[in-house]
C-alpha cells in the first residue's frame, strides 16, 4: 500500500467515527513546552525568536497544542484527528528528525464506551497497515497505588525498572525506599506479568484490595471483554513495561506493533492530568501513528499501481488510451519505453 492509501483510508476510518479534522500552526511559544517538558518525549526543543523577541519553537509535539485550543468540557467533548509532521531529537542519531504523524484525540467524558472506541481505532489503525499486528496495553492506575509513598527520584527508578522489564533493577531501585512487602511483591509481579490477557487479569486481580488499583482492574477487564466481544482479544498483550509519567497519565497506555518494524509505530494513552492542567474536569485519550517508521510497509510513492511499457514508433494515442482504460478503474499509471524495470509494478501491459 502506497503512504497515500493509507492516509486516505484512515481519514475515513476516523471521519466515520465522528472525528474532524484538525490543523495546527508550525510553531508554538516555547512557555508552553518548557512547562509542560515532562510530557514531552524530549527535552530538546528547536526554537527561534520572532522580530517582537518573543521566543517560538517547532511544534515537537501535536498533543499539547489540540488540549491548550481546546474549548472541550465535561458534558460538549471534541473529537479531532490530525496529519502534522513535528521536530525532535533522534535519541539514537543525535539529530533533529522530521517525524511526520497521524492520530486522533478525544476530550471531554472519557467513559469506558470512549476508551473502548479509541482502542478500536487504533487496532483498526494497525489493521489497515498489517493484519499481523498487535498492541500491547497497560494502566497507570495499576501501578501508581504502589508508589505514592516514594519519592519522585525513586519513582522515576521504578518506572524505567519497570520499561525495562528488568527485577534487578527494580530491586536495586526499591531498596532504600518505605515500600511496604505487599508493595514490592505487587510491583515484581507487574515486572513480570506479560503476553495472555485474559489470564494475566485475574493474577492482577489478586495483587492488592487498594480500591484505586481494583478500579484500574476493573476497567482493564472491561477494556478486554470488549474488545473479545469485537473480535480483536487475538491482538491484545498485557504488558506493565509500557509505563509513562505518573503526573500526566492517569488510565490506559498502550503501543503498537507491526512485524516489519523493530520499535512501537503507535502509541497513546489517557492523559488527564495533562488535560485538566489546561480544562478543568475534562479527560482526555488519544494515540499517534508515526509514519516514518512504515517505509517498510509502503510501496515507494515513485511506483505506480500499473506500467505501460510501448515499443519504440508505437502510436501515442493508443497508449493514451490504454493508460486512460486503467485510470478509470482508480489505478495510478506510469509510461515507459519498452526495456525499462517493471518489477516494482503489480501489472504490465505492453502496447
Amino acid at each position: 500500500m502506497r503512504e497515500e492509501a493509507l492516509i486516505a483510508n484512515l481519514r475515513n476510518l476516523y471521519e466515520g467515527a465522528g472525528f474532524r479534522a484538525y490543523r495546527m500552526r508550525k510553531f508554538e511559544e516555547y512557555s508552553l513546552y518548557l512547562e509542560n517538558r515532562d510530557f514531552l518525549l524530549s527535552d530538546f526543543v528547536i526554537t527561534f525568536s520572532d522580530m517582537s523577541g518573543r521566543l517560538l519553537a517547532l511544534k515537537p509535539d501535536v498533543t499539547l497544542s489540540i488540549v491548550k485550543g481546546s474549548r472541550a468540557t465535561k458534558d460538549a467533548g471534541e473529537k479531532v484527528y490530525y496529519l502534522e509532521n513535528v521536530y525532535r531529537l533522534d535519541e539514537r542519531t543525535h539529530e533533529y528528525r522530521e517525524i511526520r504523524q497521524m492520530g486522533l484525540e478525544a476530550l471531554g467524558d472519557i467513559d469506558e464506551v470512549q476508551t473502548l472506541e479509541i482502542l478500536m481505532l487504533a487496532l483498526k489503525t494497525l489493521e489497515n497497515i498489517n493484519e499481523k499486528s498487535v498492541m500491547d496495553i497497560s494502566h497507570m492506575g495499576c501501578i501508581k497505588p504502589f508508589l505514592s509513598s516514594t519519592d519522585k527520584k525513586a519513582q522515576r527508578e521504578i518506572m524505567n525498572a519497570l520499561r525495562f522489564k528488568s527485577a534487578s533493577a527494580l530491586t536495586s531501585a526499591m531498596e532504600n525506599t518505605s515500600l511496604s512487602e505487599s508493595c514490592r511483591h505487587a510491583l515484581y509481579a507487574l515486572c513480570t506479568i506479560s503476553g495472555d490477557f485474559e489470564n494475566g487479569i485475574s493474577a492482577l486481580e489478586a495483587l492488592s484490595d487498594d480500591p484505586e488499583y481494583q478500579k484500574a482492574v476493573l476497567e482493564m477487564r472491561v477494556i478486554f471483554e470488549g474488545l473479545k466481544a469485537m473480535g480483536f482479544e487475538k491482538r491484545v498483550r498485557l504488558d506493565f513495561s509500557i509505563v509513562n509519567d505518573l503526573r500526566y497519565y492517569t488510565g490506559v497506555v498502550f503501543q503498537g506493533y507491526i512485524p516489519s518494524a523493530h520499535r512501537a509505530v503507535l502509541s497513546g494513552g489517557r492523559y488527564d492530568g495533562l488535560s485538566q492542567k489546561f480544562l478543568r474536569g475534562v479527560g482526555a485519550l488519544g494515540f499517534a501513528l508515526y509514519l516514518n517508521d512504515l517505509e517498510n510497509e509502503m510501496t515507494p510513492a515513485s511506483h505506480a499501481d500499473a506500467l505501460i511499457l510501448y515499443h519504440e514508433g508505437a502510436d501515442a494515442c493508443e497508449v493514451m488510451k490504454k493508460a486512460a482504460e486503467l485510470r478509470n478503474k482508480g489505478l495510478s499509471v506510469r509510461t515507459e519505453k519498452k526495456g525499462a524495470p517493471s518489477d516494482k509494478y503489480s501489472i504490465v501491459v505492453e502496447v
